[in-house]
């Protein structure tokens, strides 16, 4: 195999893996406290994009502006979801599992009436950068300088905070967690709250890179929940491990047997790590 492509392999390949823990943060803490899989997820990645494109072409304000409104909104829309459709039926999984889909569906609809089905694109971050002779946009660097401020400020958000803490006490169970004073319906709020913020921010980071229309946040999605399973639910540092292994195997048999195999390769590793080891790398037993 030529050099070269060992040098693509292994550039991209760190690249594409901080896009796919950008997006799995979120999931993966607020599926380590609610223990469900929340399928709007993917909605709030194209909600804060549109909100972002639609500012700046109505409003014409700034892009970094129109970015910090869309993914405090994505946050508010994450937890406005909560209230609405999941906390109602906490205890029927199968019946988040279908409202959620439904809210998903909804935001789909509306933007493919509301935006149209032509792709749209948010501006780069200006620059060309080359690393071992290959050309990387800058925006690439851009996120993963977000990747890994978000990851690390998460770590310390759950490590050092009372928030932080009792979503960590309310992962570990929800009936532990009310004996020590934590209410977990708070906890959950945060959570949610936390995660539109990290589902929002990726997409207006993301969008610059790859098209959008009022159906990309099912591939993000269905990304995160792979990563999620294969690292170990609600494990961050899992999410951490799995994204950066999802990512090296995608990339590397896209280069060597092409993007149809590469699409499939990661889900066949997580398919044998999940029968050998079902709770994940880092996840535990229950």
């Amino acid at each position: 195999m030529d050099i070269d492509i060992y040098k693509y392999i292994l550039i991209f390949s760190i690249f594409h893996s901080s896009t796919y823990l950008m997006f799995s943060l979120g999931f993966s803490m607020l599926f380590g406290v609610a223990k469900i899989p929340n399928l709007a997820y993917g909605s709030l990645y194209i909600f804060s994009s549109y909100v972002v494109y639609s500012l700046m072409t109505y409003l014409g304000l700034e892009q970094v502006v129109a970015a910090l409104i869309a993914v405090s909104a994505a946050g508010l829309m994450s937890l406005l979801i909560g209230e609405a459709v999941v906390r109602p039926a906490l205890k029927m999984p199968v019946s988040i599992f279908i409202t959620t889909l439904a809210v998903a569906y909804i935001f789909e609809e509306f933007f493919r009436i509301e935006m149209g089905l032509k792709p749209i694109t948010l501006p780069l971050y200006p620059g060309v950068t080359y690393v071992l002779g290959v050309p990387v946009s800058n925006h690439w660097f851009l996120v993963l300088v977000a990747s890994s401020l978000m990851f690390s400020l998460l770590v310390a958000f759950l490590k050092y905070t009372v928030l932080g803490r009792s979503i960590r006490a309310v992962a570990e169970s929800w009936e532990e967690s009310r004996r020590l004073g934590i209410n977990p319906l708070k906890v959950l709020r945060v959570a949610f709250f936390v995660s539109g913020i990290y589902a929002g921010a990726t997409g207006v980071l993301l969008t610059p890179l790859k098209a959008l229309t009022p159906t990309a946040g099912w591939g993000p999605l269905f990304t995160a929940f792979a990563i999620v399973a294969l690292g170990g639910v609600g494990s961050v540092s899992g999410t951490l491990i799995a994204s950066f292994v999802y990512g090296f195997l995608e990339q590397t048999m896209t280069y060597i047997l092409g993007g149809g195999i590469a699409s499939i390769s990661p889900l066949i590793l997580i398919i044998l790590v999940l029968v050998f080891r079902p709770q994940g790398i880092m996840g535990r037993v229950e």
